[in-house]
Parts: C-alpha cells; sequence; structure tokens
C-alpha cells in the first residue's frame, strides 16, 4: 500500500505469506507427499492434510495440472492456486520459508541434494517393479553401488559445506529433508541396517534431522505428524517382498 505525505511517498508491507493457507493433497500414503509435508511442519506452518482414497482421487483427477498426485493448494491474497510435482512444491515452500540456503551457490547444492537422491531412489523403484527374477539381482545392486555412492556424496558436500550434521550449512534446510525422506522410507521397509555402514555420513543426517525440534517426529509413532502416511496396504506389500529384495 502507499500512501503520500508531502512530497513523500510511503510505502506500508503487508506479510502476505504470513497469510496464505496451505493444502497438500495427496493418498493415505507417504510417497510424493510425503516431502511437502515434512517441508511445512519444519517451516512452521499449518496446513490442511487431505488424504484420498483412488474413488476420491478419480473424481478430483480431470481438475488437477498434470492429473497427478501431489498437490500443494495455495490461497493467498484472495487467490487460489493448485500446484504440482512434488520436486517444485518443495523447493517453493522451502524458499520461501528459510529453508533453501542463504546464498545462489547454497541453493545449488540443496538442488543438487534433493536431485542426487530422486536418482538413488529410482533405483530403488527399479529393482521394485522389475520382474520376479531380476528383483535380487537389482536390489543387490541397489545396496552395493546406488547406496554407497550417494553416501559418498552426501559425506563429501557435509565435509566441505555443512556443519553440525547438516549436509549444506548449519541450520536445516531441504537438503536434509529429503535425505531424512528417502532413509525414512526404507527404515519403514523394515531394512534399516542399510545405513548401519554410513554413520558419519546418511544415518548422521537422518539423526540430526530426528532430534530438530521443528520437526516432532520422535520415533514415528501414531501421533507424528506424517505418521499416518503410510498406506498399510502398501506397508504389506513391502514387508511382504522386501526379503526378496534383499536376500
Amino acid at each position: 500500500n502507499a500512501e503520500y505525505m508531502g512530497l513523500v511517498l510511503v510505502y506500508t508491507r503487508t506479510d502476505t505469506a504470513a497469510m496464505a493457507s496451505y493444502k497438500v493433497t495427496y493418498f493415505e500414503a507417504r510417497g510424493g507427499g510425503e516431502i511437502l509435508r515434512l517441508t511445512l511442519v519444519a517451516a512452521g506452518k499449518e496446513f490442511e492434510d487431505v488424504r484420498l482414497n483412488k474413488e476420491q482421487w478419480q473424481e478430483l483427477k480431470p481438475k488437477t495440472p498434470m492429473k497427478a498426485m501431489p498437490l500443494l493448494t495455495v490461497k493467498e491474497g484472495g487467490k487460489e492456486t493448485m500446484y504440482c510435482q512434488s520436486g517444485a512444491c518443495s523447493k517453493y515452500i522451502a524458499r520461501k520459508f528459510g529453508l533453501f540456503g542463504k546464498t545462489p551457490e547454497e541453493e545449488l547444492l540443496i538442488d543438487e541434494v534433493f536431485d542426487g537422491v530422486c536418482d538413488t531412489q529410482q533405483a530403488l523403484v527399479k529393482a521394485f517393479f522389475a520382474e520376479e527374477e531380476k528383483k535380487k539381482e537389482l536390489m543387490a545392486t541397489f545396496a552395493t553401488e546406488a547406496l554407497p555412492k550417494l553416501a559418498d556424496y552426501v559425506g563429501l558436500r557435509m565435509a566441505t559445506f555443512g556443519k553440525g550434521g547438516h549436509i549444506v550449512g548449519d541450520k536445516l534446510t531441504l537438503a536434509d529433508i529429503q535425505v531424512f525422506r528417502f532413509i525414512d522410507a526404507i527404515i519403514l521397509m523394515g531394512q534399516g541396517e542399510l545405513f548401519d555402514k554410513y554413520p558419519d555420513t546418511l544415518t548422521k543426517v537422518y539423526g540430526t534431522v530426528k532430534e530438530n525440534k521443528k520437526l516432532p517426529i520422535g520415533a514415528r509413532n501414531d501421533q507424528s505428524p506424517s505418521s499416518r502416511l503410510y498406506n498399510c496396504d502398501v506397508l504389506m506389500l513391502y514387508q511382504s517382498k522386501h526379503a526378496v529384495f534383499f536376500g
């Protein structure tokens, strides 16, 4: 707003970020919606957590930008906009609320970590959906190649740019949250021992995020912010298959 006082133009600023409201829409699962939820919790922002069943999703699907979830709906300044793509939405939240570094170089590093985790996750997804005869081989490749590669990379960035168990800088960023989310999903699959080899890199970041007071997730019990997010059918599927995956 602007007011004229003699010859002086005085601007008054309204903090629209503080006035905005947020809604995350996804299935009753962690999946792609988890990184949005965690980032909003880390930012200290309340949000509407909408979880759809298959029938509800089919009804909403034609009204969405890319016919896919997760979705982030932002209502700000009287206007409501629905956004999609988990990476784009989580980075938007992180930038808006100080979880995306302090310089363009730190932003680049956080982007780098985010995409590196996505690449590693793709190796896991590839194994999960492979033909039965290929599952064990691909999971072995994930455990012996993809995961050590990520751990080495995270260790390199921590040693050069991080402090206090963080990957970039000395405070919680989206880079830490992304690594946490990735590890937490695998722990939920019953394969937490995969990270025993990486106490100073991946496991250290996981512990740092878990202990952060902004994310009161503790032992991930049913009262934690994102504890209700995992679909029971998906969890049962993981539990029934992981012995095949890891041998």
